[in-house]
């Protein structure tokens, strides 16, 4: 038995030296809340009043507050936030500044907490006085102190992502809850986040840069949820006292008070008020609490919808949002118009409420709506063509069954309304029944039904016309095949598509063009006027050079200016004679595989790199992405996102992947794994088809960690070559490198010398030539890739629709922060090196290509 117990004992012992404070903290807690008789309902009063914090309270207590909790559940809940929070904290920052920070934290973040609290409280503030006389307890300040401050230390995009959560998820406490312990946790945070910031900046640590279109989608995402979650959340609390706690009343409607529907709706009392009260009485039931939550899941369902990347979504979103804030307006106006009456819903006189809870219904959706319109961009996911006719069409369909319905079952029932009802009142007393009940409370429906059947039809006339808005919203998120044109060009491509650059012809964003026949497809983006393509047309040989000729003339009726974007000679040959120019503006890294093996002199960077590899322990595993376990797709995300975050470099499109690109089921991935699990780099391959099967392959993206051993790039394409040769194909593209070309292949002409100026240029940020030099270690071929163009003239707008391309949501300040980072870097090359160790053996950087991207 002792035997059997040592290993626990150790591991035990581990995690206790491991985790001395998380461990020790939450001992404590527990120990003296059980020695108290604390654990259950808290502290015993005359013992709350002496360690609790609070306005007015002695100083002491900003410390021994944070030894007791509130009750059982309190409870549960800080050994949650102890484990998940304090733990990895403590890891990152070690013990002794984790204890000084959990310290400095609770007795801060409590004192300044309160400190906002009493300055309120004494300038008149209603919310603040309300909650000044609170005691509180618990640790939460100070852990949540300590976890900004741990921040600092993490991954780019753990720390990002965490701010934002804990940063949304507070804030929406403090507005919605508003009770003391909410204000006093956002401060303590908002304190580590500080500290945070100094601490960074102290140990000269670089700022976290841009993020990914998927990390973006999901940040957006997350916002609407909690703006959507927010009200409902604090309509169930015990206590929504905070200063947009009036949204929540707007949701849930509560019953007029007994004593007032007698004084109402007795003797001399005025009829028409007691039919308004009796009609507010009855909001509450099924059918009114299903209509509370459904405008809720319909914003839920849609915020999914944004974080893959739905235009669908992203417009219904809009759309949901323009009418949450049209009746949040016509819900402040209404306030503001009745300043004698008492309004039911927000259970208080308009003279008493702050001007931030009477303008709470209008800026919250109102934010939102803003939010999604600044971030359009990012949510460039289509349906097929028809498709959004189609679900429109349904949805309009359903309302008008309901409609219907409700105009029949009220006309069969009109004698059951305070008057009998038109079909045109009944359709706009329907409009006012889609309002969740608290908006019911103020704007009054016009009909007000007397009896059972009336009531019936009334109640739940509006939670029909949601469910079929909830159920629409459902189908055009849920994930779809692609259909329509996007199928027909991916059949193309499954038989015909054997160039470096036909597989992007599926990716999302492009159009498609397709000849009479439909033998041959062209994928394009129209931007600016100019019809950029993604590489040579896809089809049979025989009709590829009438696809060019047939899509440029087609180009030239819609007005658009054709632009035929790193192609091959195939193109410039079919275009000869039409006076179109053509320009190379990168070289292909193509790589035969017939009888390729690393051996000679030549290949000794990838042989070394195979073999450091194996003595390390790193192996090389293919996947799929929809066939990796969840946690490798997780490390993967991680692996993606930190790198994007620590390059502080926009995130480039149109040619370059990235993860969404990654989830084809025809993409594979080689990753670099550890023993222990581990991944170390990342590359993802795309297939080239003749006559549906895999020909040849085009390195895409390409990752790796910040931490990983020199050559991991080098291991992986060298073991993905020799896979691919074992299994037929008979080539592979490692992309291009736009401005950058091998010596010799440049032009002598003006452009020429503009764009190897321009490479130069951008080579401390891009580091092309770099990618360049790199691909020559796999003594590839070049193959120019042109871009053709009608003429001269058209240039300025070329370049400009190819940057907007590539970069499409580059904002202003972005380009500011590029050009920033472009003078850094020609300032740093420019430097002596005299200081500096040897460097080690030549990796990839930022490998952004024409045809694919990789990264260091």
């Amino acid at each position: 038995m002792s035997t059997a117990g040592a290993p626990r004992t150790t591991r035990l012992w581990a995690t206790v030296h491991r985790f001395p404070l998380t461990i020790g903290a939450l001992a404590v807690l527990l120990a003296v809340g059980s020695a108290t008789g604390s654990l259950v309902h808290g502290p015993p009063p005359a013992l709350r009043a002496a360690v609790a914090a609070g306005v007015g309270h002695r100083l002491g207590g900003l410390l021994t507050s944070g030894l007791w909790a509130a009750d059982a559940t309190s409870y549960l809940a800080v050994a949650a936030a102890v484990l998940l929070l304090l733990a990895p904290a403590e890891r990152r920052l070690g013990t002794r500044v984790a204890v000084t920070g959990l310290i400095a934290g609770q007795a801060l973040g409590a004192a300044v907490g309160l400190a906002v609290i009493g300055a309120l409280a004494a300038a008149g503030d209603s919310w603040a006085r309300e909650i000044s006389g609170t005691d509180l307890l618990g640790p939460l300040p100070g852990v949540l102190a300590v976890t900004g401050l741990a921040t600092a230390r993490g991954p780019a995009v753990s720390r990002r992502r965490l701010r934002l959560v804990l940063t949304v998820v507070l804030v929406a406490l403090v507005l919605y809850s508003g009770t003391a312990g909410d204000v006093v946790r956002l401060t303590g945070w908002l304190l580590g986040l500080v500290a945070a910031g100094l601490l960074r900046r102290h140990e000269h640590a670089p700022v976290a840069g841009h993020h990914s279109r998927r990390e973006g989608r999901a940040l957006v995402a997350l916002v609407v949820a909690v703006t959507a979650l927010g009200p409902l959340l604090a309509a169930v609390s015990r206590t929504p006292d905070g200063p947009w706690a009036v949204v929540s009343h707007l949701f849930v409607s509560g019953r007029p008070h007994h004593a007032w529907l007698e004084a109402v709706c007795g003797p001399g009392g005025n009829p028409a008020d007691c039919r308004e009260l009796e009609a507010r009485a009855r909001l509450t039931g099924h059918g009114p609490a299903l209509l509370s939550v459904l405008p809720v899941v319909l914003q839920l369902v849609l915020a999914e919808g944004l974080r893959r990347g739905r235009r669908a979504a992203w417009m219904a979103a809009v759309g949901l949002s323009g009418a949450l804030t049209a009746v949040g307006g016509l819900v402040v106006l209404t306030v503001l118009r009745r300043p004698a009456d008492s309004l039911a819903m927000l259970d208080a006189r308009p003279g008493s409420l702050p001007a931030v809870s009477v303008a709470a219904p209008l800026v919250a959706p109102l934010g939102v709506l803003v939010l999604l319109l600044l971030t359009r961009g990012r949510f460039g996911v289509r349906l097929a063509p028809g498709a959004g006719r189609r679900w429109l069409l349904a949805s309009v369909s359903g309302l008008a069954v309901v409609a219907s319905g409700y105009v029949a079952a009220g006309s069969l029932l009109s004698r059951q309304f305070t008057s009998p009802p038109s079909a045109v009142g009944l359709l706009v007393d329907l409009s006012t029944r889609m309002l969740p009940p608290g908006y019911l409370g103020e704007l009054v429906p016009p009909l007000v039904p007397l009896h059972h059947g009336a009531r019936l039809i009334a109640g739940w006339a509006g939670v029909a016309a949601w469910t079929v808005l909830l159920v629409i919203a459902l189908l055009l998120v849920r994930p779809t095949a692609p259909a329509g044109d996007a199928l027909s060009a991916r059949r193309l491509v499954e038989q015909h598509g054997a160039g470096p650059l036909s597989f992007m012809t599926t990716w999302t964003g492009n159009r498609y063009w397709f000849t009479p026949d439909a033998a041959a497809v062209v994928a394009f983006r129209v931007i600016g006027g100019v019809a950029i393509t993604t590489g040579d047309p896809v089809g049979t040989p025989a009709t590829r050079a009438e696809a060019v000729r047939g899509f440029t003339a087609w180009c030239d009726e819609q007005g658009w200016t054709p632009c035929w974007y790193a192609v091959t000679d195939e193109v410039a040959r079919a275009l000869a004679g039409q006076e179109a120019r053509q320009l190379q503006v990168a070289a292909e890294t193509w790589l035969p595989l017939s009888g390729l093996s690393f051996r000679g002199r030549r290949w000794q960077d990838v042989r070394t790199a195979i073999n450091r590899a194996a003595r390390e322990g790193v192996r090389a595993q293919w996947c799929t992405w929809p066939e990796a376990p969840l946690a490798l797709r997780q490390q993967l995300v991680r692996l993606s996102e930190d790198w994007l975050a620590n390059k502080g470099l926009p995130e480039m499109g149109f040619t370059l992947g990235g993860l969404d690109e990654l989830t084809d089921d025809a993409v594979r991935c080689l990753i670099a794994v550890h023993d222990d699990g581990r991944v170390a780099g990342l590359t993802s391959w795309l297939p080239a088809y003749r006559d549906g099967r895999p020909v040849g392959w085009t390195l895409d993206v390409m990752r790796r960690r910040h931490d990983a051993g020199p050559g991991t790039v080098e291991f992986l394409i060298g073991t993905a070559a020799l896979t691919f040769q074992e299994e037929g194909a008979e080539w592979v593209s490692l992309s291009g490198a736009p401005l950058a070309l091998p010596q010799g292949a440049a032009g002598g002409g003006g452009l020429a010398r503009l764009l190897e100026l321009a490479g130069r240029t951008m080579e401390p940020v891009y580091g092309f030539r770099s990618l360049l030099a790199f691909k020559a270690k796999f003594q590839p071929r070049y193959r120019p890739l042109w871009l053709v163009y009608p003429g001269t003239g058209d240039l300025p707008r070329i370049a400009r629709a190819v940057s907007r391309a590539y970069l499409p949501e580059l904002s202003p300040v972005q380009a500011l922060r590029l050009a920033g980072a472009v003078v850094r870097g020609h300032r740093h090359a420019h430097r002596p090196q005299l200081r500096w160790p040897a460097e080690r053996p030549a990796q990839p950087d930022v490998l952004a290509t024409p045809s694919g991207a990789a990264s260091r």
